[in-house]
């Protein structure tokens, strides 16, 4: 009997079985699950170079949908099963999301960490502190010196195990026409950053005179020191009404520095407003726009959720600017310094002589910087009206990221940090979201069920 031949979709279904599949442990922080643009643009590239990619969201495992603890919902050895199930031959996590013993014992390969924020960002389900994870057996990408820094003075014998890379881009940018206007004489993407801990805490300090004193304190050391290590180590008044806040110390520190990043932002939005700047920024830049006009006439009403359209508005713009969050270390190199090295903007951004443009690119690097807001200004200005000197610049710029930069060259070193390979030619891997909630323990099932039954009835 002829043997019947396989359908175009079976030919297809049957290569992509074939393939290796990855593990990648992101997270999303609303609530469409949409990833971010640049964990996005990483997991496409992993597709593009072969692969298939289940994505799991770590906040899904967390406690509230955080980066502490484990959801109490979840049936931890149902998952851990799974996961052996899937024989995964690597895995890689952002931010150590998903990095908790069940799910590091049962994947079959190697696992690789991309720290991309400052470390009390990063996962911690299992309450073991900073570098609890990174303790373990894993691969570690650090996107900044100072994460190197802190790693390898905190984690014993981790140097073999370290791995350094700022973050990567796309280098497509459309010809710029004579005569041809930019849209945005300056450009700033950029949130006000804190959440609704924040919120709740100013709350309380709005409500009782003792929190007020002590803020406002805790603001002017800050903005002095970077740090409040002097008030833990005085270990006076001021650490024992910190220590009734349900906060970590340290966590109180990162929160009262994203107020200051607040500060700085709004009064560089009432800097440049007068000299054109767009701004594109989250849903707390609206909770100004009945009192503040500057920042009423920067906001743009058009939303960005992908990679592509951040690379719009760097391309439409002249210059675009960067100004990190108060808690970030300053010599991090942040994703949008990179995009708009490879797009027809001038970037301009904080300095600091530390900074990893340096180590990377060399002490001439050409990127404009600033130490304060006047000097921002200033810069501004002056190449918004020489032209030829600014492209000249952005022209620069654009050669020193043209190769090592792409999401297609960070993808392939992610996978051979993994012990994997990019297969050259192959068709697309497929992407398959998995779900968490999928592992509820049999009595939070039980609930649910019940409480659907309730509704149908």
């Amino acid at each position: 009997m002829k043997k019947k031949r396989k359908t175009a979709a079976e030919q297809l279904s049957a290569s992509q079985s074939d393939r290796m599949t990855l593990a990648f442990f992101g997270y999303s922080w609303n609530a469409e699950h949409r990833l971010d643009a640049y964990m996005e643009e990483t997991v496409q590239s992993l597709l593009q170079a072969g692969v298939n990619v289940d994505f799991y969201f770590g906040n899904q495992l967390s406690k509230e949908f955080g980066i502490y603890g484990v959801a109490d919902v979840l049936d931890l050895a149902s998952m851990e099963q799974f996961f052996k199930s899937k024989n995964y031959p690597a895995a890689i996590s952002f931010n150590n999301s998903m990095l908790i013993p069940q799910v590091l014992g049962a994947i079959r390969g190697t696992v690789a960490t991309v720290i991309v924020d400052d470390l009390s960002h990063v996962f911690d389900n299992s309450r073991t502190g900073p570098y609890g994870v990174f303790r373990q057996d894993i691969e570690i990408v650090a996107m900044s010196s100072a994460l190197e820094r802190q790693l390898l003075a905190n984690v014993e014998g981790v140097a073999d195990r370290l791995h350094f890379m700022l973050p990567a881009t796309h280098l497509e940018r459309p010809p710029v026409l004579p005569g041809q206007a930019a849209e945005y004489p300056i450009s700033w993407v950029a949130s006000l950053v804190g959440d609704e801990k924040l919120q709740l805490y100013l709350n309380a300090v709005a409500e009782h005179p003792s929190y007020y004193a002590l803020t406002e304190r805790c603001l002017n050391r800050l903005a002095r020191d970077g740090h409040l290590r002097s008030i833990e180590e005085e270990d006076g008044a001021d650490f024992a009404l910190i220590k009734t806040i349900p906060w970590s110390f340290e966590y109180f520190t990162a929160q009262l520095l994203n107020v200051l990043t607040n500060r700085s932002r709004v009064e560089l939005v009432r800097r440049l407003a007068p000299h054109g700047l767009a701004l594109w920024g989250n849903a707390g830049w609206r909770n100004l726009l009945t009192h503040d006009a500057a920042v009423f006439s920067a906001l743009q009403p058009q939303a960005i959720t992908l990679h592509a359209d951040l690379r719009r508005v760097y391309n439409a713009s002249k210059i675009s600017i960067n100004m990190p969050q108060a808690h970030v270390a300053n010599d991090a190199v942040q994703y949008r310094v990179i995009d708009v090295m490879a797009s027809n903007a001038l970037m301009i951004t904080q300095y600091n002589k530390n900074s990893d443009l340096y180590r990377v690119f060399g002490a001439d690097c050409p990127i404009p910087t600033y130490d304060n807001l006047a000097t921002l200004e200033r810069l501004c200005v002056h190449y918004l009206n020489h032209e030829t000197e600014r492209r000249a610049l952005v022209e620069r710029c654009h050669r020193l990221v043209a190769e090592g930069f792409s999401f297609r060259e960070r993808a392939a070193k992610l996978l051979d940090i993994v012990g994997l390979q990019s297969r050259a030619g192959a068709a697309p891997g497929r992407l398959n979201r998995i779900d968490l909630r999928k592992f509820l323990t049999p009595a939070e099932a039980a609930r649910l069920r019940e409480a659907t039954q309730q509704r149908l009835a």
